[in-house]
């Protein structure tokens, strides 16, 4: 096949890397059904214990999906407490005095200039709320309760800080939780507003047993679309080409896309310095590949609503040179020893440390200058070069001081040394006794990285 048809062919998202039956790997559908709906009740008892002296907010997605997404993804802690994925703009109140939980629904929505039907349980019909009452309700019982001395209100915050969108002194356009927080505030001025953004992520980051059994696929279809987004990596093909097959591999999984825009960075857009650019490039750094150079691939899929996160360093020759496998082995093994150091109560410290140890008694074995500055950038880059986030309804998940059993996370260590970058990335499980990685069937030594290259046709 020539590298125009081969474009053509990736970018159609047709059928990609013919010949690959490691990227077709279905989808279990008995574990990806829906989490019980007891559970969504649970997890709203928990916080309302735990938040007992004043009422949470939590507002759904009150954007509609834009025309590139894969479907309407909704806020992830409104989900995790409701299980409700495509009630649009509706607000939970979690009333901690009173021990109950009350939905406030808008009367309809608009979208393409239509009036649509509102998604699920109208106001006063059967449902596992306490009460599904009309948006204009809200204000009323937020004043009436702060009457009667209810006034702490709780409300989510974003993982990371949100560019407001606007200049100093002008009223803040961007992110829906830093607007929720504005909109809350100037209208109940009598109100104290108080993060619940701790209890939230607590909670999140140890994942029940259901949530576990849909991870286990989302990891699966995560390793099947990096490998088939590996497959057609080679010298004179753009970026774009990888990230589309990425994205069909996804689909082809079982998957309804991906978790976000796979990141296939070539070159000089590897590194760390330069990714996140790419959120802010209408190409999104797409370049052509060339021989040499090495490839980060970061990339997940969206399944069940829960969301992959797993990647390698890929040669786009489909051979590392000597000295970047040997880099690229000393990567792998402080990776190895940081997976061992895995287990209910361990930190991320203790990870970075142990991942650390292992560079460091592989360095009297080094062979090139190349590598021994690579266990150099390795041991004195500190914890940050040895990263560890949760995985569950977001890709990229806050991470807690400690592993609890149940907590499933992606560690992924990355460096640079001169023009490459190295990076490796897993969705592991912590069990009762160690660890579990859910993203099996990856491809971790140079060898292994190669022929996992090779098992496509090439024009290499």
């Amino acid at each position: 096949m020539s590298i125009k048809r081969r474009v053509v062919h990736c970018l159609s998202i047709l059928a990609v890397a013919a010949g690959s039956a490691a990227q077709n790997i279905p989808v279990d559908a008995a574990v990806v059904r829906s989490i019980p709906a007891e559970e969504y009740i649970h997890r709203r008892h928990q916080i309302l214990a735990r938040l007992s002296d004043g009422i949470v907010l939590l507002h759904a997605r009150s954007t509609a999906s834009d025309l590139t997404d894969h479907g309407f993804k909704q806020d992830a802690s409104y989900f995790y407490f409701t299980g409700e994925s495509n009630r649009f703009a509706a607000v939970l109140a979690l009333d901690g005095p009173m021990e109950k939980s009350f939905l406030f629904v808008p009367d309809g929505v608009r979208s393409f200039g239509t009036e649509l039907m509102t998604t699920g349980p109208m106001p006063g019909e059967p449902s596992s709320f306490d009460d599904i009452r009309p948006w204009r309700d809200l204000l009323p019982y937020l004043r009436e309760r702060a009457s009667d001395g209810v006034s702490k209100l709780y409300l989510d915050e974003a993982r990371r800080a949100v560019m407001p969108g606007n200049p100093e002194g002008m009223l803040p356009m961007a992110g829906e939780r830093n607007l929720w927080w504005r909109s809350v505030s100037e209208s109940m001025p009598e109100a104290s507003l108080v993060s619940a953004a701790v209890v939230i992520r607590e909670m999140r980051w140890t994942k029940t047993d259901a949530e576990v059994a849909a991870l286990r696929e989302v990891a699966r279809a995560s390793a099947s679309a990096l490998l088939a987004g590996m497959r057609v990596v080679e010298p004179g093909v753009r970026q774009r080409v990888s990230e589309a097959a990425v994205v069909s591999g996804c689909i082809e999984a079982g998957a309804e896309g991906p978790s976000f825009w796979p990141w296939t960075m070539s070159g000089p857009n590897a590194h760390g310095s330069v990714l996140g650019s790419s959120f802010h490039d209408y190409r999104h750094l797409d370049r052509v590949m060339e021989r040499g150079e090495l490839v980060r691939m970061d990339i997940g899929c969206d399944l069940a609503h829960y969301e992959g996160d797993v990647g390698r360093t890929i040669p786009v020759s489909g051979t590392f040179s000597a000295e970047q496998a040997e880099a690229w082995g000393l990567l792998v093994a402080g990776y190895r020893a940081g997976l061992d150091a895995i287990r209910p109560g361990a930190s991320r410290a203790e990870l970075a440390e142990a991942s650390r140890a292992a560079v460091q008694a592989a360095q009297a074995s080094l062979r090139t200058d190349y590598a021994r500055e690579a266990s150099r950038v390795l041991l004195e880059g500190g914890d940050a070069m040895w990263h560890v986030h949760g995985v569950g309804l977001e890709a990229g998940e806050e991470r807690m001081p400690k592993l609890t059993k149940g907590t499933v996370l992606a560690y992924e260590p990355g460096f640079s040394v001169g023009d490459d970058a190295y990076y490796l990335e897993d969705m592991i499980l912590v069990t009762a006794r160690g660890h579990e990685v859910l993203s099996s069937g990856l491809p971790y030594s140079a060898q292994e990285i190669e022929a996992a290259m090779a098992s496509a046709p090439s024009n290499r």
